[in-house]
């Protein structure tokens, strides 16, 4: 099979959207009731995705509502590239940003969504390019120096019980607060 497909024929055009304030619980509804794993958030423009990993790392493992937190307070800024692209460049992309999913732009009009599976479903062959990157990528974390799997503590991703965004968070107080909340109650 010819690798040099473009994306063309892979992408998703019928793509599923939510506005940046849907809240998690019925982005949740949407990807199961539509078997997919990612939400494109879209207001005027597109803002970003959501994925289930963003649900899984950023409300589930954080103990927070779906029902308190906005799309837009988890989503992930998009990774895009242009539908004239080669399946190779797609890939290449993907590694290079480490990511599963692409949004598809014809000029600066969003066209679909491309995705890992989209990929080996119409190239299987590419599949052997991720799987080399991963096998480098774990050798060169674990021959890093600085690398360590330890927990750290102080740094505590969430939503800030002062104004509501998600974020880094930091213990003052009793209460966990983004920078910005920091900064202010040090202005008092």
């Amino acid at each position: 099979m010819d690798s040099n497909f473009g994306i063309k024929d892979a992408v998703t055009y019928d793509v599923i959207t939510a506005s940046s304030d849907t809240v998690i619980s019925d982005i949740a509804d949407i990807m199961t009731k539509n078997d997919i794993s990612s939400v494109v958030i879209e207001d005027e423009k597109v803002e970003g995705i959501v994925t289930t990993n963003n649900i899984i790392s950023k409300v589930v493992s954080k103990n927070i509502s779906p029902q308190d937190i906005s799309a837009g307070m988890v989503m992930d800024k998009y990774v895009g590239i242009n539908s004239d692209a080669s399946l190779n460049e797609a890939s290449s992309v993907m590694i290079k940003n480490n990511c599963k999913v692409l949004l598809v732009f014809e000029e600066e009009e969003f066209k679909g969504i491309l995705t890992l599976t989209d990929i080996v479903r119409v190239s299987p062959e590419l599949i052997e390019i991720f799987v080399e990157q991963k096998n480098i990528d774990d050798k060169n974390y674990h021959d890093d120096a600085n690398y360590s799997t330890d927990y750290d503590e102080n740094l505590d991703e969430g939503v800030c019980e002062s104004c509501g965004v998600y974020g880094q968070l930091e213990e003052r107080d009793g209460q966990f607060l983004c920078s910005e909340c920091l900064d202010e109650d040090s202005d008092d």
